[in-house]
């Protein structure tokens, strides 16, 4: 090698060095955040404490309490005028879904899948601004894999947006909660990939699902209300496809959730082994009592409904969606107070078929039917982390958990209406919202 290359090498070399040095991330200083608490709601103890501070090294929670000092460099955070609580979650959202807009089976053609991923990025920013730093998707309408995507994009980094797991699809039989019952016989659609019929071929979809990221599975087990011939009182699928999903989902380490109103429906997932009941509107004693010996989780969705019947009186709903919407009103209160009343584990879910920005609400929809609002808010964070399986990262305010964090200036214990007013939000450290 000659003088002159070898030169040419070392210089570049010091070149690259130097360059890499400039754009290098520096290793050994630690992001740390102080914030101090008026109030401070410790939803595992059921506690209101005063005057509490929480010290956030690179995102986790690394101590609490009233006497917590933080070094002199890192970020202060002043909610001493407001009560802190844990992120909120949202157990059952729908992100490509706006029922305002048209009917869901026409809407599903007419929006295209990129259309769809641009609705759902605005919902999922719309969800974290409200304070629900932790959702699940029980099913969607979007036929591909956008909710998948949006996901991982969030994780990356590259958007802001709640903490997902996800169901892609909600799986469907053939005429069921699920199918696109109000088109024509003779419209010759292609069949959408979610209706699925037949022990073989729930374990091939299963296993679809699975290839490309579903954390959850969501079936269909009874027909619903915004859907068109399908019956909420019958079991859409028989007992051994209901055994094959669970058995499927469970040999893949995955959890799996129904949509179900009626006791029939609800209890067949139940005696399969699924891990969740999304609705439950219709159910009977017997089946509260399994549900809470099984430790299956309970997903009431109240607000839906009760947004359903306001469109109704006002035109906005087709008049069989708005009878079978009175069918399951009449019993949902009183299956919600069962399941209370016989312990079943709980967790709050939105159903968002309404505008987006309205999820909020279904903390005081809860609690108009569970006088508990300590319940109410558990069921909103600790339980909910409990049903993902991620109670000892998320859920509540302690050391070594995920700084999501949640404030508004009135304190929800004493109205949950007060909720609805959260004005600072944090997910992972990262202050998203300070208004």
């Amino acid at each position: 090698m000659t003088f002159r290359k070898k030169l040419l090498g070392s210089v570049l070399a010091v070149f690259s060095t130097s360059v890499l040095a400039s754009v290098a991330p520096a290793t050994n200083i630690d992001s740390l955040q102080h914030i101090q608490c008026g109030k401070l709601l410790d939803v595992v103890n059921k506690k209101t404490l005063s005057k509490q501070n929480i010290l956030v090294r690179n995102g986790v929670i690394e101590a609490i309490g009233a006497n917590v000092k933080a070094p002199e460099h890192a970020e202060q955070i002043d909610l001493s005028s407001q009560t802190c609580m844990p992120g909120l979650m949202d157990m059952h959202v729908h992100i490509f879904i706006d029922s305002t807009k048209a009917n869901l089976d026409v809407q599903g053609l007419v929006s295209s899948s990129a259309d769809q991923t641009l609705m759902g990025l605005r919902n999922l920013q719309s969800l974290l601004n409200q304070g629900f730093t932790t959702i699940r998707i029980p099913g969607d309408l979007e036929k591909a894999y956008a909710s998948i995507s949006l996901k991982n994009a969030i994780n990356r980094g590259e958007f802001d947006g709640p903490r997902m797991l996800v169901a892609p699809h909600a799986l469907s039989p053939t005429g069921g909660h699920g199918d696109a019952n109000s088109l024509a016989a003779d419209s010759h659609l292609p069949i959408a990939i979610n209706i699925v019929d037949g022990v073989d071929e729930i374990r091939r979809t299963l296993r679809t699902e699975f290839k490309y990221g579903a954390d959850w599975i969501k079936v269909m087990a009874t027909g619903g209300v915004m859907s068109q011939h399908d019956d909420p009182n019958v079991a859409a699928y028989s007992d051994e496809e209901f055994r094959v999903f669970a058995e499927e989902a469970h040999r893949h380490n995955k959890k799996i959730t129904a949509h179900a109103h009626g006791d029939s429906g609800i209890r067949a997932a139940v005696e399969a082994g699924f891990d969740s009941i999304e609705h439950g509107t219709l159910m009977e004693k017997s089946t509260a009592k399994l549900m809470a010996k099984q430790g299956t989780y309970y997903v009431p969705t109240l607000y839906v409904l009760d947004w359903i019947l306001e469109m109704g009186q006002k035109g906005g709903i087709t008049a069989n969606n708005l009878e079978k919407a009175k069918l399951v009103a009449m019993k949902h209160a009183s299956s919600v107070a069962m399941a209370y009343k016989y312990g079943v584990k709980m967790a709050l879910g939105s159903d968002p078929i309404f505008p987006m920005d309205q999820a909020i609400r279904e903390f005081d929809a809860m609690a108009k039917r569970i006088p508990d609002n300590w319940y109410v808010l558990q069921m909103g964070t600790i339980n909910s982390a409990e049903m993902l399986g991620l109670e000892g990262s998320i859920g509540s305010l302690e050391v070594g958990k995920q700084a999501d964090i949640v404030a508004s200036s009135s304190n929800p214990i004493d109205s949950m209406k007060n909720i609805e007013s959260v004005n600072f939000v944090m997910k992972g450290g990262k202050v998203i919202r300070a208004n």
